[in-house]
């Protein structure tokens, strides 16, 4: 795949024709020859045999309808925000990548802690988070540096969605035009445009997190779909807390006002938007 666009952003881009898992080839490339996977590095496919989610979930999508990517991201955090934040800036960036696909009433932007949805203006009213268009999943590597991985629903046919909660941009109505796959020429100028305004989003805001981390912060709540939201929290002992999110912790956490006073700080849990 020519992938134009990207390539013009990028010191190196890998197209694979199939990937068991691009977090892990990467990953693997990353560790054998540091100067020749430099930062900002991407690694993609449209068809992942082995992908996994968060919690280990599985990631499975129809092959040609789906981008599994995987970005290299060398020194983050020595200045600037924690890397408990790269979650965050990856989702925010994804979001911006797909915002202009969608038309008006249409709002893309991140549940917390690392998923990308998309919205109507009925789901809004109601406190709802939409449909989920992306997962991300980011992994440390031995010194520091960290892969960043990101699955986009592009092309999936509603029927072959895994959940109810699941979309992709073809299902929800986004504009990708005649393409079915990435295989034919429209659907890879899509994935090239959607991968190019991801990928180089992502850069800007880790540069950007070190020289000027206080806009970047802003940026993500802007990006926040949960921020603002009537939430219940599934905490990793089983224990379910429902309350109201306020806000964001300075490295990132979601803080949760709760109904009977105090304020709950959860840096890992899974969040239900109530309607």
């Amino acid at each position: 795949m020519q992938l134009a666009r990207t390539r013009a952003q990028l010191l190196r881009v890998i197209w694979l024709e199939s990937s068991r898992s691009t977090n892990a080839e990467l990953r693997e490339l990353a560790l054998s020859d540091r100067a020749d996977v430099p930062h900002g590095t991407l690694l993609a496919t449209a068809d992942q045999t082995a992908g996994r989610g968060r919690l280990a979930r599985e990631w499975i999508t129809p092959s040609g309808t789906a981008l599994a990517c995987s970005m290299l991201i060398r020194g983050f955090g020595a200045a600037g925000l924690p890397l408990s934040w790269l979650p965050l800036l990856a989702g925010s960036a994804v979001a911006a990548a797909l915002q202009p696909l969608f038309g008006e009433g249409m709002r893309v932007g991140v549940k917390w802690p690392n998923d990308v949805h998309v919205r109507t203006e009925a789901d809004a009213e109601v406190g709802g988070a939409g449909l989920k268009l992306c997962g991300i999943l980011c992994e440390m590597l031995p010194g520091g540096d960290v892969v960043v991985g990101f699955g986009i629903n592009l092309l999936v046919p509603e029927w072959e969605l895994p959940t109810d909660r699941a979309t992709s941009v073809l299902a929800a109505g986004g504009e990708v035009g005649a393409a079915e796959t990435v295989a034919d020429p429209l659907g890879e100028d899509l994935a090239d445009r959607v991968l190019a305004a991801a990928a180089g989003e992502l850069l800007r805001l880790v540069d950007d997190a070190a020289r000027v981390p206080d806009a970047v912060r802003t940026r993500v709540l802007r990006h926040s779909l949960t921020v603002g939201s009537e939430v219940r929290v599934h905490l990793p002992g089983g224990e379910i807390v429902d309350g109201f999110a306020r806000g964001l912790a300075d490295d990132g956490s979601l803080m949760v006002d709760l109904p009977t006073g105090g304020q709950l700080t959860v840096s890992a849990a899974d969040i239900e938007h109530l309607r």
